[in-house]
């Protein structure tokens, strides 16, 4: 049985808008596509230490920068069948973000109302261009399960 490979993303939330981030189009897997800032578990490694690593190597950023309050259910990603275990974390300094050029092309912060599609459809337009597959699937999850511990996504949840 071949075995799972994992990976772990940031949702960094702020003001009720998410980071999200255009990678490289110069990277192997998922270049130019729109997601969150994160990457592959390195063997040995706790979700949590991958975490604060990717967030340092794409973003310059430190655990004091951001507050994890949670965790979301892994997506996998469909074309390359990696498991994806998204952290909830409150981004507390917004400029100290440095991204790495040879990982990050851009990145915006995109409030959730703008998200808010992902909830019944598989894609949302944005200022840096269409979010789909995993990175929807998490934003659909983070309307679905992050009540629990950001309770004011509830404001901007269209009335059952």
């Amino acid at each position: 049985m071949p075995k799972v490979r994992k990976a772990v993303v940031g949702v960094l939330v702020r003001d009720m808008s998410v980071l999200l981030i255009r990678r490289s189009h110069s990277l192997k897997q998922h270049g130019g596509e729109i997601g969150f800032p994160g990457g592959m578990v390195k063997s040995g490694e706790s979700y949590v230490g991958a975490l604060n690593r990717e967030l340092e190597e794409e973003l310059g950023l430190s655990p004091s920068d951001y507050f994890l309050v949670g965790e979301l259910s892994p997506v996998k990603t469909l074309m390359t069948d990696i498991k994806v275990f998204p952290f909830v974390a409150l981004l507390r300094n917004p400029e100290r973000i440095r991204p790495n050029p040879q990982e990050v092309e851009e990145y915006a912060m995109v409030s959730l109302k703008v998200l808010r599609p992902l909830i019944y459809e598989d894609t949302a337009n944005t200022a840096l261009g269409v979010v789909w597959g995993a990175t929807a699937r998490i934003i659909r999850n983070l309307f679905e399960e992050g009540r629990a511990f950001l309770p004011e996504i509830e404001s901007i949840l269209p009335r059952r």
